[in-house]
């Protein structure tokens, strides 16, 4: 069974390393059932394959400390209608993660497999 506090640990904010002066950082922020899927998803893969889980879960968290100094650093999402460009979407092997950006930081609004039917929001 998995230990709680290292599975909680894992999903809350990362907390990046010290900047170089004058770069702006963007704080994350995760809506909490997206955090959830995310979780769920994560299981679900590990059931077939524990390494796979890990790479996607690292891949996610290398992208996100490059969002975090850089969140236009990923193209616009596409599904979202009336994308003010504010809406920005990566892809970590199977997942699809779509941040928003927000004046001081960005928030983690969608979690899906990538090769789930798409769907407008």
């Amino acid at each position: 069974m998995e230990n709680p506090s290292l599975t909680n640990r894992l999903w809350m904010k990362w907390i990046p390393g010290k900047m170089s002066k004058g770069k702006r950082h963007f704080q994350i922020e995760w809506d909490i059932n997206e955090q959830e899927r995310l979780k769920d998803l994560i299981k679900d893969i590990k059931r077939r394959s524990v390494h796979l889980s890990r790479f996607i879960r690292d891949k996610i968290k290398e992208n996100i400390s490059l969002i975090e100094q850089n969140p236009y650093l990923f193209e616009k999402d596409t599904f979202k209608t009336n994308n003010d460009g504010s809406y920005r979407k990566f892809t970590a092997i199977h997942i699809r993660i779509v941040y928003k950006i927000d004046t001081d930081k960005i928030i983690i609004v969608r979690v899906r497999y990538a090769t789930s039917e798409p769907t407008s929001y």
